[in-house]
């Protein structure tokens, strides 16, 4: 189905997914904002930077029609979230479940970092319990017993990976509460910040529960953006570098978009 026939379409229902996400473009925080149909996975608009004026520039494209757009999905940074409720401020926003794992995984390695001869270690602490080889299983179980404060860190990863597992929204709710309670309670100052970070976030975290989108989409077309930036060695002309992404992520060449 053509693009803008699928926009068509979900328009007449008001069921538009928006998937919103930056990529580095250059060194030097130097960002586009991407935004994407979350259903088709194809790139709608591009902005230069990720900043609220900036967001706000894309979310106003013409392609769009605010009473449309049902739900956002997007990580925590906030100009994002104050750009979309100012400009859509009846969609539902959804805290992508990728970012907030990551969030936590982060914290595990920011605990590992601090324990001297782990730097091998690393694959195997962040990878998911049950996607361990044999082998891979004793080694980390092996790691964990030399070091308690390992084991308890990883543990708090282990469990938030329940959270997401819940079969509703209630369930996921007191799952939630019980972690941040016991990251709070924890001696890492780094799970300290990750549950400060989800007490503030936690309703559009849960709001996955409701309307499960996540930006896994977006992730994968960043990904080939990456590579036709690598492929360019770099482009100086951002109007260039967005044509490109059009071409190759909607098929079509869509110059008012990347205008």
């Amino acid at each position: 189905m053509e693009l803008l026939e699928h926009l068509e379409n979900v328009m007449e229902t008001n069921e538009l997914v928006l998937s919103l996400d930056e990529v580095a473009v250059r060194k030097g925080h130097r960002y586009e904002t991407v935004l994407i149909d979350a259903q088709s996975g194809s790139v709608l608009a591009m902005e230069h930077q990720r900043s609220y004026d900036s967001t706000q520039i894309l979310l106003t494209k013409k392609i769009l029609a605010n009473k449309c757009v049902h739900t956002v999905v997007m990580d925590m940074w906030d100009p994002f979230h104050k750009a979309v409720k100012s400009i859509f401020p009846e969609a539902c926003i959804v805290i992508d479940k990728y970012h907030v794992v990551q969030k936590v995984t982060q914290a595990l390695d920011q605990v590992r970092k601090k324990i001297p001869g782990l730097k091998k270690g690393r694959f195997k602490l962040l990878k998911g319990s049950e996607k361990l080889t044999i082998n891979e299983k004793q080694q980390l179980d092996e790691m964990l017993e030399e070091h308690l404060e390992l084991s308890y860190a990883y543990f708090l990863k282990e469990l938030f990976r329940e959270v997401y597992q819940a079969p509703n929204l209630d369930t996921a709710d007191s799952l939630l509460e019980e972690w941040i309670q016991l990251a709070w309670s924890s001696p890492f100052p780094s799970f300290h910040q990750v549950a400060k970070t989800l007490t503030k976030w936690k309703a559009q975290v849960l709001q996955y529960f409701l309307t499960p989108f996540t930006n896994g989409r977006i992730e994968g077309t960043n990904h080939k953006i990456k590579n036709i930036k690598r492929r360019a060695y770099g482009f100086r002309n951002l109007e260039r570098f967005r044509l490109r992404v059009f071409l190759e992520c909607t098929g079509k060449y869509y110059k008012n978009q990347a205008a």
